[in-house]
């Protein structure tokens, strides 16, 4: 899966860019990168990153949709990016941990540098 990933990389990277700055301007308290597992947990998921703090609200609405990092979803092919299946005897709480990891290996050096220690975190919520 993180093949997958790391085809989203430059452009997560840039938007991660852009939230760094915004954050910066407009003294928000951190970013944090949720990863939603969908309630099936057979495989599709969201990771979106989201402010926190003061004016977090508007920064969250300034970037809108911008702020949807990656996502995979079951179209009519199969999954969309085609990520592997859930092992069977899997349960949810264990494909959502897996997915949180993957996430966050992939997305940790996509961070921008500078962030005071803590200021990006990386979860579900």
């Amino acid at each position: 899966m993180t093949g997958i990933l790391g085809s989203a990389s430059h452009e997560t990277s840039a938007r991660l860019e852009q939230f760094w700055a915004a954050a910066r301007a407009d003294g928000v308290e951190g970013v944090v990168i949720d990863v939603f597992v969908d309630q099936d947990g057979e495989g599709p998921f969201d990771v979106w990153a989201r402010f926190e703090g003061r004016d977090a609200f508007a920064l969250d609405r300034r970037f809108g949709d911008e702020r949807h990092l990656f996502g995979v979803a079951w179209g009519e092919d199969g999954w969309e990016p085609g990520v592997p299946p859930r092992p069977s005897g899997w349960t949810r709480d264990d494909l959502e941990a897996a997915v949180v990891e993957v996430v966050a290996q992939w997305i940790t050096p996509l961070v921008p540098a500078g962030a005071p220690e803590g200021f990006w975190r990386i979860g579900s919520p």
